[in-house]
């Protein structure tokens, strides 16, 4: 059975190709011979169309007469009136989210299967664990630039206690400016581009990576694959002062990965994701 992803960056013509491509295409693909992505013209017996919708001109998804799957990433089509939600839904036989609360948000809209495929990895990709030493003195964060601003409230709790910040996204959010002391905390501010070949071993310059709880009312359906990233690497998650002060000292870091990293490459392996792909194709077939 031959199954091709027709994705975001596909049909965006976004180069280099969004995190979310790499996370729930490329590394699928890799360990699914009879899966790869589309071609404008080629054939199929199942397509699954990733983050793309109906539109106005865009209907692609209503005509195809084949086995057709809807990924839906996250919430992104909230705020996007160009985005038919509901006439996609009614098109495609089935679809699959990465979290709870968006199955929740979809199985309103639809009688359709919608099934929960966490957000996985190519753990083959990864380094190995970070070695911690010493005290924690230094923090990085990783993702979109534009949500850095989750960051705002965390930078003068950091500036307190002397911690450096290390960011690593597709531009600088420039988080130094929300310090008491912007000019004397920038000496502590590390940019560095992203770059999906070395970002797991960038982020093993810091001691542990700092994800501040979301606020926004989307923030409720977003994947948790940061924080599974960065425990892959060997690295806790920061999300408030308190985490700060449990996992100052090398011993906690190293206990607390101990303790979660053979459960992270159990339940976060793509080769997973593969295998629920198949029993839902075996299903709606």
């Amino acid at each position: 059975m031959v199954v091709k992803f027709f994705d975001f960056a596909l049909y965006h013509n976004k180069r280099p190709s969004p995190g979310s491509v790499k996370i729930r295409v490329d590394n699928l693909i890799k360990h699914w011979p009879e899966a790869s992505k589309y071609s404008y013209g080629d054939d199929m017996d199942v397509m699954v169309f990733q983050k793309v919708y109906t539109t106005y001109d865009f209907k692609y998804i209503n005509h195809l007469d084949r086995i057709k799957i809807l990924d839906v990433c996250d919430p992104d089509w909230l705020q996007s009136p160009d985005i038919y939600i509901k006439e996609t839904l009614d098109n495609v036989h089935a679809v699959v989210v990465p979290t709870k609360e968006l199955q929740k948000l979809i199985a309103q809209m639809t009688n359709k299967p919608v099934r929960i495929i966490k957000d996985r990895f190519d753990l083959s990709e990864f380094p190995v664990p970070k070695k911690h030493t010493g005290e924690l003195k230094t923090l990085v964060w990783f993702g979109y630039a534009h949500n850095a601003e989750l960051l705002r409230h965390a930078i003068p709790s950091l500036e307190e206690r002397n911690i450096n910040l290390v960011i690593i996204s597709n531009e600088d959010p420039a988080c130094y400016r929300w310090a008491n002391d912007p000019e004397a905390y920038y000496k502590r501010y590390t940019y560095i581009k992203y770059n999906q070949d070395t970002v797991y071993k960038d982020l093993q310059i810091g001691d542990a990576c700092i994800l501040p709880k979301g606020y926004r009312p989307e923030d409720r359906f977003k994947s948790e694959n940061r924080s599974i990233i960065a425990g892959l690497c060997g690295l806790p998650v920061v999300q408030n002062t308190d985490d700060l002060e449990k996992y100052s000292q090398a011993k906690s870091r190293t206990d607390h990965i101990n303790t979660i990293y053979d459960k992270l490459r159990t339940e976060y392996d793509c080769q997973l994701s593969v295998k629920e792909y198949k029993e839902l194709i075996d299903e709606i077939s």
